[in-house]
């Protein structure tokens, strides 16, 4: 389905060396009906609450009230391995810049069909089409998950040493981003002529003063991504003995990599758009050049699985919470690991994620920053010379895995009256949702950095998946910090499936029992309204 009123702009889409199609622009024109507000409110029963007490911003909900289309997901029978695989220059663009698109077909001459939608609630439909490109594919080369080899690759540059693969192929086409383009998550799908489908996700930022700050976990996305061979986790080998230690951005994804991202983000983002909160969106790429961005907004929200950060990142966000910005971690195991950037081989600044992992618990790899720059070593950041345990800043922090892709319900616990528990229903002791907690999650450690002020909202039983199993927690928790910012954390990777159907990994073992949760959504939007008061009173 396309969508209504669609109209053509003409192409400002700049040709380079082998650019051979045309790019369309959609424009929608539509009228924001009154009402649509409150309709989007009702799925918390707070149709009563006016727009300003909500923090709603109108370019979201106008945005959101436009034609939507559902051909953006791409059926998993179709997902392209080698046929087409392609990666973009950057994980964020404001608009008045232009994006490049990098594409390798298998088959030169292969032609493709390039459609960029944004993501966001759409009544339901969950993108709207914003652009359409075609053009005839170059074969520059591809990545065999199979073999776990580079085929025909002439321009790609493999360190064997430290695992860095850059493609460093020749961009196909680019395009500038209109300024009537909303911030959000985008969506290039990238479509071959027989079908096979591959996907490039990127970030539109804008509204530098927005009451939400959206921040997705491009380091993360990279430290998983197996594309030619080696991850932060994996050789070519696929064991961890080879893996990389430095990684690069500029490649196609492969891998655990395509079930990262927008797996953990896209039902907290329809959440979030549906409710038409005043979001603006960047990457974590941004976070970490710019950290002050974060004083220009009343909340930080970490969406998704936000493992790496850099010290600029870590810094920055405890600088904004002690400055009084509100904190909410949308899922778990962020923060886990210092990372550092680096340049890529032709010198464009952070496109190399470097993190040596020197206290791994298989193979550690010795980091030249240690004795020179301990505070930068890349290491867990509770381990020495760090010595900086995430649950100084989140209140918990990561204690384990389930080695299979399940999770497990949300079980409530006593948290005494809260303002962020009114309405909710939620009874303490009582389990919701199947599989909210996830397959990695978060609890409270003595050890010390527990905030004094911290409320525990859930202590979800788990199980660890060893020999033997091993029982463990989950916690969700928050705290209020000297600055008066509150600091709210899930503690759960599968938190955002409480609070949207969509779910891009179903989990077999709660088929039929994947709907949202409305105890938790009511939970969530009492959050949101506490993120966006200073010094809220809870």
């Amino acid at each position: 389905m396309q969508p209504s009123n669609q109209e053509e702009i003409p192409s400002r889409a700049v040709p380079l060396s082998r650019w051979r199609g045309r790019v369309t622009i959609v424009a929608v024109v539509t009228i924001v009906l009154s009402g649509v507000f409150f309709a989007a409110h009702a799925l918390v029963d707070r149709q009563q609450t006016s727009a300003s007490q909500l923090n709603i911003g109108a370019d979201i909900v106008a945005e959101n009230a436009r034609a939507g289309v559902t051909d953006w997901l791409t059926p998993p029978a179709w997902t392209a391995t080698t046929q087409i695989q392609a990666y973009a220059d950057r994980e964020s663009v404001q608009p008045g810049e232009k994006l490049r698109l990098f594409v390798s077909v298998q088959v030169a001459g292969t032609p493709y069909t390039a459609r960029v939608y944004r993501l966001g609630w759409y009544g339901g439909a969950g993108a709207r089409l914003m652009l359409t490109a075609s053009e005839i594919g170059d074969a520059q080369g591809y990545f065999d998950e199979t073999t776990m080899t580079l085929r025909a690759c002439a321009t790609c540059r493999t360190d064997t040493q430290t695992g860095l693969v850059e493609a460093n192929w020749r961009p196909s086409f680019e395009f500038p981003i209109p300024a009537n383009w909303v911030t959000g998550i985008y969506l290039a799908k990238l479509t071959d002529t027989a079908g096979f489908q591959t996907q490039v996700v990127f970030v539109v930022r804008g509204k530098p003063h927005s009451t939400y700050l959206a921040v997705t976990p491009s380091t993360t996305v990279a430290a998983y991504n197996q594309w030619g061979g080696y991850s932060l986790y994996l050789g070519p080998d696929s064991t961890s003995a080879s893996r990389g230690v430095k990684v690069s951005l500029d490649r196609p994804l492969a891998g655990t990599a395509r079930r990262q991202g927008l797996v953990y983000e896209i039902d907290a983002i329809r959440w979030i758009e549906r409710l038409g909160y005043d979001v603006s969106y960047v990457s974590d790429v941004n976070l970490h050049e710019h950290p002050e961005l974060l004083l220009n907004h009343r909340a930080y929200l970490s969406l998704g699985h936000d493992e790496y950060w850099t010290k600029e990142m870590r810094d920055g966000v405890e600088r904004a919470r002690d400055a009084g910005v509100n904190l909410a971690f949308f899922g778990s195991n962020a923060a886990y690991w210092q990372m550092r950037f680096e340049s890529s081989s032709s010198g464009i600044p952070n496109r190399t994620v470097v993190c040596y992992k020197v206290n791994y618990q298989t193979i550690p790899h010795p980091d030249p920053l240690q004795g020179v720059d301990d505070e930068r070593v890349s290491t867990l950041w509770r381990a020495p010379p760090l010595n900086r345990p995430e649950n100084a800043l989140i209140g918990v922090m990561y204690s384990n895995y389930d080695s299979q892709p399940q999770g497990f319900a949300w079980r409530a616990s006593a948290a005494g009256p809260s303002r962020l528990l009114a309405g909710t229903g939620i009874i303490a002791g009582q389990d919701y949702g199947c599989d909210i907690v996830g397959y990695e999650w978060d609890k409270i450690y003595g050890n010390g950095a527990t905030p004094r002020t911290l409320h525990v909202l859930s202590a979800s039983p788990t199980v660890i998946v060893r020999l033997p199993a091993q029982a463990d927690v989950s916690n969700s928790v928050y705290y209020t910090a000297a600055s008066g910012a509150l600091v709210f954390a899930s503690g759960s990777i599968h938190w955002a499936y409480a609070l949207d159907g969509l779910r891009l990994l179903p989990d077999a073992n709660c088929a039929g029992r994947e709907a949202p949760v409305p105890q938790i959504q009511r939970l969530m939007a009492n959050v949101m309204d506490a993120l966006a008061v200073h010094a809220p009173a809870l």
